[in-house]
Parts: structure tokens; C-alpha cells; sequence
């Protein structure tokens, strides 16, 4: 069982070279000005990305001296989870202006500013739910007093995200319940034995990490390649 941690971390890190590979070359194509925040959160999840695989590439090359990996994993997800919050939140709120037909006439220091309000509990929230998993998993606390606990923050943070921006537009409230759900599984792997619960650690990482990335990539992908045929069909006829 403690081979498929191995194998399944290898995999993860695969699949992350190949969609940050992705991210990267569309983070270099042209886009319309509409598309400039998703652009920018995508840098943001490529970052999440880089962080990520560095933890797995330590991980799978330190693997067999490491009694126990399931407390580092925090130190990624300090950093990592309110970026991905951040990003995902954004989002939203692109999806709220484009559901009222509004363009972003604001850069993305602006919007921060205008959204602290939001963001800042939704952080705070975020550091609190991993507070408790990690006195869990350094045995300060019961793993399942633990869960219990962090499902506390989750839920709160949640409800704030889905009340100030997913809310707002169909598309929001369908990505809303897929994250949601995805981060919600982590809680119930924690109550699970050591290896069960990191092999489903690092098939969660794949769906809760490199899912958005690849996602705001595809939008782009295609956003661009609207902005070529625009442009070839005008060359046509002239």
C-alpha cells in the first residue's frame, strides 16, 4: 500500500509537468483585452503549480527516508490554498460581471482593494482550517476533533465565497459545488489511515490544483484562437 503513495505521487507529478507545460504556453498568447484578469489569475495558479511540484518532486527523491509526509504537505498548502482562493474568487467575480454584461475597467490591484473586505476573512478562515488539520497530524489533537473543527472554517469560508461571488451567474454556482466538493474531501481523507488518506491526497491535488489552471488555460486557448481567425478572416478580405 505504501508503494501506491509512491506511484501515485509520481503520477500527480507528470500530469502537473504536462499541465503546466500547457499553462505556460498560453500565458504566452496574444488575448483580447476582456480576457486580461483570467490572464493574470492564471499566473497565479501557475505559481500554485510551481509550489505544488515542488513538494512532489522533494516528496517522490526523499520518499523512502520519510517516516511520515502528511505534515509537510502543509507547508505547500500555506501557501498554495489562499492562492487558490484568491484566484478562484476572482473568478466569480469575472463571471458576475460578465453575467451583467459589464467589462473590468479595473486592474487587478484595484479589485483587490475594492474585494479586502471579502478576501481577508476568507484567508484568515483558510489558516484557521489548516491550523487544525496540522495539530492533528502532529498528534497536538484527535485527527477526528481535528476534521470537526476545520470543517468549521471550511464551511464559513465557503458560504462567504458563495454569498459575495458565486452566487451571482449559473457558471459560478456549478464551479462553486465542484470546488467545494473537491476541498471537502480533503477533511474526510484526514480521518483515513496514513496511506489511504495520502494516496487520496495526491489524487485530490490533481483535480483541486491542476483542474482551475487547466481550465482559465482552455478559456484562453480559445480566446485566442478567436482573436486568430478574427484576424485571418479580415486578411481574407482585404
Amino acid at each position: 500500500m505504501k508503494n501506491l503513495i509512491y506511484r501515485t505521487g509520481i503520477l500527480s507529478l507528470i500530469i502537473q509537468i504536462i499541465t503546466g507545460v500547457f499553462d505556460y504556453y498560453v500565458l504566452g498568447l496574444s488575448i483580447p483585452a476582456s480576457f486580461l484578469l483570467l490572464k493574470n489569475l492564471l499566473w497565479l495558479e501557475f505559481f500554485v503549480q510551481i509550489i505544488e511540484g515542488t513538494f512532489y518532486i522533494w516528496m517522490v527523491t526523499n520518499f523512502s527516508t520519510i517516516a511520515d509526509i502528511t505534515h509537510f504537505r502543509y507547508y505547500d498548502w500555506f501557501i498554495t490554498t489562499p492562492t487558490m482562493l484568491f484566484t478562484y474568487s476572482f473568478y466569480l467575480l469575472y463571471l458576475k460581471y460578465k453575467e451583467e454584461n459589464m467589462e473590468i475597467d479595473k486592474n487587478i490591484y484595484e479589485l483587490v482593494q475594492e474585494n479586502l473586505g471579502v478576501l481577508i476573512p476568507v484567508i484568515v478562515l483558510n489558516a484557521l482550517m489548516l491550523v487544525f488539520g496540522y495539530l492533528g497530524e502532529i498528534k497536538k489533537m484527535s485527527k477526528y476533533l481535528a476534521a470537526f473543527l476545520g470543517f468549521i472554517p471550511f464551511i464559513l469560508m465557503f458560504s462567504i465565497i458563495y454569498k459575495n461571488y458565486a452566487v451571482f451567474s449559473v457558471d459560478g454556482i456549478k464551479t462553486f459545488w465542484y470546488f467545494c466538493g473537491i476541498w471537502s474531501l480533503y477533511g474526510v481523507a484526514s480521518v483515513l489511515p496514513y496511506n489511504m488518506k495520502n494516496i487520496m491526497y495526491n489524487i485530490l491535488d490533481l483535480f483541486a490544483k491542476n483542474f482551475f489552471g487547466i481550465f482559465l488555460a482552455f478559456i484562453l486557448f480559445y480566446a485566442n484562437k478567436e482573436v486568430s481567425n478574427t484576424i485571418n478572416k479580415t486578411e481574407t478580405t482585404m
